[in-house]
């Protein structure tokens, strides 16, 4: 019994005895990432922000171009977020006027411009929905100048001021 018990303890020591002979490495072997981020602020401004087209008769069109006989009030959006952007525009009806694509009975049209406007303008009607996008792409910091345009309704039994605002919508592109 004795010599199994010696032999079991020979094998038992010679199992055991390399792993306490042999040092451990723990790999340990590491990198950094550098990793960075920037929120995206999508801001703008306009200048300066006010259009008074006065009164006018029934059937009239007036612009902002500096085209004679015109206000000569085009609006400047500027960029002031981080990225750049597309913007978009939305009409309203007013208290006694509906936005239309041409002017009609107690229907007004209001339009946007962004080319050439002065000289051979492209006049695009609002909706009182945000549409498509009049300028895309505009760098952070740029700008931009949109003209509008107002035809009062072909007929009216409305002759107080009316309101006719525009929202402007900067979306990132």
């Amino acid at each position: 019994m004795r010599n199994i018990k010696s032999n079991s303890l020979i094998i038992l020591l010679s199992l055991i005895s390399p792993l306490l002979l042999t040092q451990f490495v723990n790999a340990a072997d590491t990198q950094a990432v550098t990793a960075t981020v920037t929120v995206s602020n999508v801001s703008l401004s306009l200048s300066d922000a006010s259009i008074a087209y006065g009164t006018l008769s029934t059937s009239a069109v007036l612009n902002t171009t500096s085209a004679a006989q015109q206000l000569n009030d085009s609006q400047t959006i500027t960029n002031n977020g981080n990225v750049a952007i597309d913007l978009q525009v939305q009409g309203q009806d007013s208290a006694n006027w509906t936005l239309g694509a041409t002017p009609g009975s107690n229907i007004y049209s209001h339009e946007t411009c962004v080319t050439t406007c002065d000289t051979s303008p492209t006049w695009v009607p609002m909706t009182t929905s945000y549409g498509s996008s009049i300028v895309t792409n505009i760098a952070p910091l740029g700008t931009q100048d949109v003209d509008f345009q107002l035809k009062t309704p072909t007929s009216t039994t409305f002759f107080t001021q009316q309101s006719v605002n525009v929202s402007v919508r900067a979306v990132a592109t």
